[in-house]
């Protein structure tokens, strides 16, 4: 969808654009109205390119599990503590936050992952016996509905979001919630052209994601995305930030980087939450 510069903005619909970032001869457009972010790469509406066999067979679990406990651990404070009900973890990846959750009591915790190799991993090394394989539009949950659907790092992944969200509304109990967690273009974009700049030389270097972010967002475009899906009462937090830079274990660069998630915190309240410069925490709700 976003491959063809004709297409409106998902976000506002508008079609003026200008091209702020090119990664490794990929443009990377942004929405004059809305400050919407995309890549031009042409990417499957389906994605599943992000597990690969090698890249299973190395999986490191402090990446994948004790970097992420710590935000995990917020989330459930916030969302699931003295409380029962069903989570579906959509794209739950190699199944690390539905274990989490699993052990809550009173919870019925599910996932679905679109990757035959991710799954695998779920259910045969994590002993998970309850995640859907394949894309959630066409699993059938029976007369199944939940209370809290995630999307962990996932909607930046998918050209055209409308079809994920509209499912995903579809299987919410009404006043059921929707959490998602994605970047923010307002600080990915700044902090990428810094990156080039040092590591511009680098093949191996990471800058937008322009082969795998199709869309990054910002809290004024994923709110009318939502808005648009049917979704009410959009409404942004902060939660602790994944305890590590770039698969890194190095302590310093940890602690920067939640002095920068704190002060990303106070400028959101002080600015009366006009001014968000963190990764995007966002919850929604079914009407």
């Amino acid at each position: 969808m976003n491959a063809n510069m004709n297409d409106p903005c998902i976000a506002c619909k508008s079609k003026y654009y200008r091209v702020v970032f090119n990664e490794f001869g990929i443009d990377i457009v942004q929405c004059k109205c809305c400050g919407h972010l995309f890549s031009t790469f042409p990417g499957d509406q389906n994605y599943n390119g992000y597990f690969g066999e090698q890249q299973i067979e190395s999986c490191k679990q402090f990446w994948w599990d004790d970097a992420h406990r710590d935000m995990y651990a917020d989330f459930y404070r916030r969302f699931i503590n003295k409380k029962t009900g069903t989570l579906l973890d959509v794209g739950c990846g190699l199944g690390y936050f539905v274990k989490n959750m699993s052990v809550i009591p009173c919870w019925e915790v599910y996932g679905c992952e679109i990757s035959r190799v991710a799954v695998a991993y779920a259910r045969n090394k994590l002993g998970l016996k309850n995640i859907y394989e394949g894309k959630i539009e066409e699993i059938d949950f029976g007369c199944r509905t939940f209370d809290i659907i995630t999307l962990w790092d996932v909607i930046e992944h998918i050209p055209n979001p409308y079809p994920l969200l509209v499912r995903i509304y579809s299987l919410l109990k009404q006043g059921g919630m929707l959490f998602l967690h994605t970047p923010n273009a307002r600080i990915q974009l700044p902090k990428a052209r810094m990156k080039q700049l040092i590591m511009r030389r680098n093949p191996h270097a990471h800058f937008l994601e322009a082969k795998d972010h199709m869309n990054i967002y910002t809290d004024k475009s994923i709110s009318a995305v939502l808005g648009r899906s049917g979704y009410i009462s959009v409404q942004f937090l902060h939660l602790k930030p994944l305890q590590s830079v770039a698969g890194s274990r190095n302590a310093l660069f940890v602690i920067i980087k939640n002095l920068w998630a704190s002060l990303s915190r106070i400028i959101y309240v002080l600015s009366k939450r006009r001014i968000n410069i963190g990764n995007l925490f966002v919850v929604a709700y079914k009407q």
